[in-house]
């Protein structure tokens, strides 16, 4: 194979992994060669590779195990989104797709508190859990612990298709996230209110109580968006 040419090589290797995917030669379930192996295969560092395969599993193609490996997934649910939940956002966009991503994870945390069993229970508590070590560290972010607690609970509604819509917003999510939390580096005060807004959804969900994990979520997921300026809550 000739050696991918150099500009835009994350996005280059990202397209062509994806016409393998359609093509057939992943199969779905199958598992993607390691990033150490793709490098090699394209003739480029792992970096592009890496952010090939984050674009991938935030369109919703392939997804992650730790330990594992990366699998392709059934990509026919909700396959016409895609094209709208990666790259860059202007200042509407971004409030419109979190304005989607509120109305999503509202319905989804009334069905967590309804439907989650006990080991959806166990894992929503252990992001919060990580969660609340991280706001304790005033140096670190903690987008990804913020970000696990969230999916723990659209996994809890058993809903494919509000799963596979939450994973194609991804990209968004973690930036948003990032942005957000970075508000709050240093404001000790501002990074326990988060938290609060967490525990409040969790022992709501736990609790079983639909009304009040849909209520929280609103107003936890409000207050993030009034932080990233959106005037039209």
């Amino acid at each position: 194979m000739k050696p991918i040419r150099k500009e835009k090589l994350s996005e280059l290797i990202y397209e062509n992994i994806v016409e393998l995917i359609k093509g057939g030669e992943y199969e779905i379930d199958s598992k993607l060669p390691s990033e150490n192996e793709l490098a090699a295969y394209y003739k480029v560092s792992r970096a592009p590779v890496r952010e090939a395969i984050s674009k991938l599993i935030s369109m919703g193609y392939v997804e992650s195990s730790q330990g594992r490996g990366t699998y392709v997934k059934n990509i026919s649910i909700a396959d016409e989104m895609k094209e709208y939940t990666y790259g860059d956002f202007d200042k509407k966009e971004l409030f419109d797709l979190l304005e989607m991503r509120t109305t999503l994870e509202v319905q989804s945390a009334r069905l967590a508190a309804k439907r989650r069993t006990e080991g959806d229970l166990r894992k929503i508590e252990a992001a919060l859990d990580e969660f609340k070590k991280i706001t304790q560290n005033q140096r670190i972010i903690g987008m990804k612990a913020d970000y696990d607690f969230h999916e723990a609970i659209v996994i809890s509604t058993k809903n494919d298709f509000m799963i596979q819509t939450f994973s194609n917003l991804q990209s968004v999510h973690r930036d948003a996230l990032e942005f957000s939390l970075k508000l709050n580096i240093g404001k000790p005060r501002k990074r326990e209110m988060v938290y609060g807004e967490h525990a409040g959804v969790f022992e709501a969900i736990k609790d079983g109580d639909a009304e009040m994990a849909s209520r929280r979520m609103e107003e936890h997921l409000f207050n993030m968006r009034r932080k990233l300026g959106d005037d039209r809550i």
